[in-house]
């Protein structure tokens, strides 16, 4: 989680294949850290499908 907060930090937003790359681990386990940090308030999801980034949630 933390490497994936660095990178919207660094970066503006992230991807679900960035987090996945970062995290070493498939898109679709990669998509629930992001939704969990999603529902824990640390990240906001914007779009949807392919297009889909999060961003910090301010």
């Amino acid at each position: 989680m933390k490497h994936i907060y660095k990178d919207v930090l660094e970066n503006g937003s992230i991807t679900t294949a960035r987090a996945a790359e970062l995290l070493g681990v498939k898109q679709r386990r990669a998509r629930a850290v992001l939704l969990d940090m999603v529902k824990k308030n640390y990240l906001k999801k914007e779009g949807a499908a392919q297009s889909t980034i999060y961003v910090k949630n301010l």
